[in-house]
């Protein structure tokens, strides 16, 4: 009698820093629930010292240090939290691929909640290289194209979902994305990048083997919501009536929130999408109970230099422009070069870490904004239309922080 061929290995994996190990948490329990025999990895991003302290964490803990990173310090300094926990992606895929002997890896944002085994995926994988899950997967209703816009700037596919199976195909996929993801991660509208999502764009052209996954169950998130319609049958979730939900992607969730779904936008509300109102209450309670104050509240320690002055995000885009510069130290040191060169040229602004601006932000300076468009208006009149769409294109040039390295310099 022939000799049994052996089962193919499994496996999943996220990427958190410590304070959102309450969603990773909630994750693998979710994902282990449905998949007892795999193992769940979760790659710890920031600068921990004890590391024995996530030994009864149900999943197994990956640091940074192990997964053949080169200049983590830097990499540290180049990227903010949201941009060193995605750019880390594909270097993890290729670690747990290698050096855990797994055949598919499954990754999944840690704000993912699995509620069947991911069989459509795994049915995928057994004859493709890679998989991924677009945006949209029909067209906008909307005059304006709603969604739409918004996936031209920020990436065709969800990179909060990607599967590959172990081959050399995949694995200069996975290379080539490091690459990119390494060198030019940033999460930069304006230049046409953002993060590692925008990259994988590319990808179904470049390699062979990468096929998009439709299903309506598979990764239902804001994105898609005006195309998903959510119910309950027979004890589970449907999604628009037939197919069953595997996993919901609460990306923008806000879980202490009650009254409102995402924090980003009023798109979708409780009221005006009571088919979630269930399965966000459920997925906020989880999140909760989850929480270990001991764990998650260890700092990240890549948002501060030594002193415990707050590094800010056009230290770090010049400390990027000039990186050869300052690729000998830790650039995190008090007494570094690099340190005194953010000093010197006014790139610190004290100890107290400011809240992430957006257009709300923005919105409320409505007086200073009203100037700033008077002084736009006059400077119009000054220069003439030709001109003035010169100095326009220059400035939108030089408003990427990095550019600004020109005159930011030694």
């Amino acid at each position: 009698m022939g000799q049994m061929e052996a089962r193919e290995l499994t496996g999943a994996c996220t990427i958190v820093s410590p304070n959102y190990l309450p969603f990773a948490r909630t994750l693998a329990l979710s994902y282990r629930a449905h998949h007892p025999v795999d193992e769940f990895f979760v790659l710890i991003v920031g600068r921990i010292a004890d590391k024995s302290a996530f030994a009864e964490e149900p999943y197994t803990a990956v640091f940074l240090e192990e997964i053949g990173l080169q200049n983590i310090q830097s990499l540290g300094m180049k990227y903010n939290i949201l941009e060193l926990n995605t750019n880390v992606k594909p270097r993890f895929m290729l670690y747990l691929l290698a050096q855990r002997n797994i055949s598919m890896l499954v990754y999944l944002d840690p704000d993912i909640y699995v509620y069947l085994r991911l069989q459509p995926v795994f049915d995928l994988l057994c004859h493709h290289n890679a998989v991924l899950t677009p945006h949209l997967t029909t067209p906008s209703s909307e005059p304006d194209g709603g969604f739409e816009q918004d996936v031209l700037s920020n990436g065709t596919y969800n990179l909060g979902f990607f599967a590959v199976r172990r081959n050399e195909e995949t694995t200069q996929l996975l290379e080539w994305w490091d690459r990119r993801c390494v060198e030019k991660g940033f999460s930069e509208g304006r230049s046409g990048l953002f993060v590692d999502q925008k990259w994988m764009n590319l990808a179904p052209s470049l390699f062979d083997g990468v096929v998009q996954c439709k299903h309506p169950g598979c990764n239902m998130g804001v994105w898609n919501l005006d195309e998903r319609k959510l119910s309950v049958c027979n004890g589970r979730y449907v999604v628009n009536g037939q197919s069953p939900l595997y996993f919901f992607h609460f990306s923008g969730v806000a879980v202490d929130r009650p009254e409102v779904l995402f924090r980003f936008t009023h798109r979708h509300t409780p009221s005006s999408r009571p088919d979630l109102q269930q399965i966000f209450a459920e997925y906020k309670e989880a999140v909760s109970k989850n929480r270990v104050p001991a764990l998650d509240e260890i700092p990240y320690g890549f948002d501060r230099f030594d002193d415990g002055t707050a590094v800010t995000l056009i230290a770090r885009r010049i400390y990027a422009a000039h990186e050869k510069s300052f690729s000998h130290e830790d650039p995190f040191q008090s007494n570094s070069d690099f340190y005194r060169f953010a000093q010197r040229h006014g790139l610190t602004a004290g100890k107290v870490q400011q809240p992430r601006i957006g257009w709300e932000g923005i919105e409320a300076q409505g007086r200073r904004v009203t100037v700033v468009h008077l002084i736009l208006k006059f400077t119009l009149k000054l220069l003439g239309p030709n001109r003035y769409e010169l100095l326009m294109k220059y400035l939108g040039f030089i408003s990427i922080l990095r550019n600004q390295a020109v005159f930011i310099k030694d």
